[in-house]
């Protein structure tokens, strides 16, 4: 991780207080950058109430505060994933679980999936893969069990389960869903898919 260091403890911070502003400053990007892509340096400092000093020790510029939500989402990620036991319990059980614990990584994964890297530094692909094991475990088992269709493959299972997400984070963040609502509704067109039960599948024209 390439932010620059945070103040020292010769300034009299205390590592309570060096955390909370890291923590501060990551909130207000994540805010920041949700509203507008294009906001500048100093409309996060502003919101983190912190000087633009402050600001740049702990992170140099754009691309390094990035890399400090992307080193953010890979971590809250990988807590879900375990939070959520997908090894527990029938294969649906556990998809239910995983959906409720990543649905509150909603804020700075939905900034990360829309934000273009291509000049930022990009995102590690490889890394990301290994914290998804849990995930691939959990299609193998509803896989073996029956639970998953048989034409459903694991790229296309983890696909949905992002995908829908997303759809669920926006849905509550335009208010067209309280938060329960939405998870509920990730949920069940995980589970079910959009046609109703014994809806005529039959193909027209």
């Amino acid at each position: 991780m390439s932010e620059s260091p945070p103040p020292g403890t010769g300034t009299g911070r205390t590592p309570g207080t060096t955390e909370r502003t890291r923590r501060a400053i990551l909130d207000a990007a994540v805010a920041a950058w949700t509203a507008d892509r294009t906001a500048p340096m100093s409309e996060i400092a502003r919101l983190a109430g912190v000087g633009r000093s402050t600001l740049h020790r702990y992170y140099a510029d754009r691309p390094a505060l990035l890399r400090a939500l992307d080193e953010e989402a890979f971590a809250l990620t990988a807590r879900a994933f375990a939070e959520a036991e997908p090894e527990r319990g029938t294969p649906v059980e556990a998809l239910r679980r995983l959906v409720r614990a990543m649905f509150d990584l909603g804020p700075v994964m939905n900034l990360l999936f829309t934000e273009n890297r291509d000049e930022e530094g990009g995102w590690d692909d490889s890394r990301w893969e290994r914290i998804h094991a849990p995930v691939g475990a959990l299609f193998l088992r509803g896989r073996r069990e029956g639970v998953i269709a048989p034409g459903v493959d694991a790229d296309w299972f983890v696909r949905c389960l992002w995908y829908l997400l997303s759809a669920g984070w926006e849905a509550v963040r335009e208010g067209t869903a309280a938060k329960q609502r939405a998870v509920d509704l990730v949920i069940g067109t995980l589970e079910h898919g959009l046609l109703a039960p014994g809806a005529d599948r039959g193909e027209r024209g």
